[in-house]
């Protein structure tokens, strides 16, 4: 994975999602569209998280940016902080929203396996569901 991303941010393009496994009796109750663009809450009952290459602006490469579309609620840094996972020094806070989660870039030169780990532990404790352990990517390369 970290290889895949070491080439996804040489081309400063791409991105990968991260799915977590579930058991299927943890599986939560599928939610009908109706009931989906109601709900004025969260609607990631199994979290995604989402690393994604930084671009090249004007020649200039830009921080990569990782995220966790989760159901914990707001302020969910905070509870990272509480649970022992801290935002590194350096990484900074872009978005910490309920519904369309939180985003986080990075310090400059940060190691993606670092990265890496931080990510997939931060989407552990953010789950309201009970996951495996196991994740599967899914690597989008440039064009």
């Amino acid at each position: 994975m970290v290889a895949a991303m070491d080439e996804l941010r040489t081309a400063h393009d791409g991105w990968v999602n991260l799915h977590p496994q579930v058991r299927p009796e943890d599986e939560p109750p599928a939610r009908s569209g109706l009931t989906t663009l109601l709900l004025a809450g969260p609607v990631h009952d199994v979290p995604v998280c989402t690393w994604v290459a930084g671009k090249l602006v004007r020649q200039v490469p830009q921080r990569d940016s990782i995220g966790i579309q989760h159901a914990a609620g707001s302020r969910v840094l905070g509870r990272l902080d509480t649970a022992g996972l801290a935002l590194p020094d350096g990484w900074a806070l872009v978005q910490d929203h309920p519904r369309r989660g939180l985003v986080v870039t990075p310090a400059s030169g940060a190691e993606n396996a670092t990265v890496l780990a931080w990510l997939l532990e931060a989407g552990t404790i953010l789950s309201v569901v009970r996951l495996t352990g196991e994740w599967q990517a899914e690597v989008h390369l440039p064009l």
